[in-house]
């Protein structure tokens, strides 16, 4: 058994996979959510359930955060009974997709007190946070990424980690991650509907496609589950609308004209506008699909 402990505040689709898996590597686990079924999950797979979120950090040497916006993540460490306490003192590895000015001021806050934090967030989905094979984006001291504790974590979690560079360098990677990532799914359910439409049958395009230049990671990973009609969120189209929308603000804050990202980012608000916003990624297709009124996969009913 590891002797570093590990909290997890977050423990949704990715986060309680995480825990999981760290519990699965023998680590002490103390785990918080605001949701009570997902905490009674969590407490019945042997991780230990902790009253809040101040209490998990104050039993954890690293403390993972794993939540959905960047207000929640700022309320989490600054609000009443945040993390960013005299009485804390661990290791944050922030994990959440948020926008690097939060990060600052995350960063600021646990300056002031005996703890540290790393903005460390992941790409990859549920399925590699259960597996320990995502790939982890680090930015913060380098003293602090190179110490034990949170390079025993990261490396049970990840297949890769990666240091970006001063805090807020792993978050703003994260950012440009999603949008190539998404832009490179949303031209690729746009280019297989119009082949659809040509006659080519989907699972071809994907054959030929999938083994082509034309290839990417999103299309490799969404186009088999696109051929089942299978849109069950993994990662939805809200959450790349969101991700991308912050990456847009980020360009905005530097002034730079991100032409490309914010037609990205108008096309998912377009996709959520008309009902897909809960749906996995892939169900952008659909949106493409009524457009010009044909169907990629094998059953007409889903």
């Amino acid at each position: 058994m590891s002797d570093t402990t590990v909290g997890v505040v977050g423990l949704g689709k990715m986060g309680g996979n995480m825990a999981k898996h760290l519990f699965d590597e023998s680590f002490e686990v103390y785990g918080h959510d605001v949701q009570p079924e997902v905490r009674e999950s969590f407490a019945e797979y042997g991780g230990t359930v902790a009253e809040s979120a101040r209490d998990v950090a104050r039993q954890s040497d690293v403390t993972i955060t794993s939540l959905p916006t960047s207000q929640i993540v700022e309320d989490v460490y600054t609000g009443d009974g945040g993390l960013a306490h005299e009485s804390v003192e661990t290791i944050f590895l922030e994990m959440s997709t948020i926008a690097p000015p939060t990060t600052e001021t995350l960063a600021a806050a646990v300056g002031k007190t005996p703890s540290e934090i790393l903005d460390a967030p992941i790409t990859g989905g549920p399925e590699d946070s259960r597996q320990g094979t995502l790939t982890g984006l680090v930015g913060g001291k380098k003293p602090v990424f190179e110490s034990e504790p949170p390079q025993e974590v990261l490396n049970a979690l990840c297949a890769e980690v990666h240091y970006a560079g001063d805090s807020g360098s792993g978050h703003a990677i994260k950012l440009l991650n999603n949008t190539m990532s998404m832009g490179n799914l949303l031209l690729a359910m746009e280019t297989v509907a119009l082949g659809s439409r040509y006659g080519i049958d989907g699972d071809r395009l994907w054959d030929i496609l999938g083994n082509a230049s034309a290839t990417s990671v999103a299309f490799e990973s969404r186009m088999p589950r696109v051929l089942e009609r299978d849109f069950e969120a993994g990662f939805t189209i809200d959450f790349a609308r969101k991700d991308i929308g912050l990456a847009v603000e980020m360009a905005d804050a530097e002034d730079y004209p991100m032409l490309m990202g914010g037609m990205v980012h108008r096309l998912y608000t377009q996709a959520s506008n008309e009902g897909f916003g809960e749906d996995d990624v892939g169900a952008v297709l659909k949106m493409f699909e009524e457009r010009e009124g044909d169907r990629i996969g094998d059953d007409p009913e889903k």
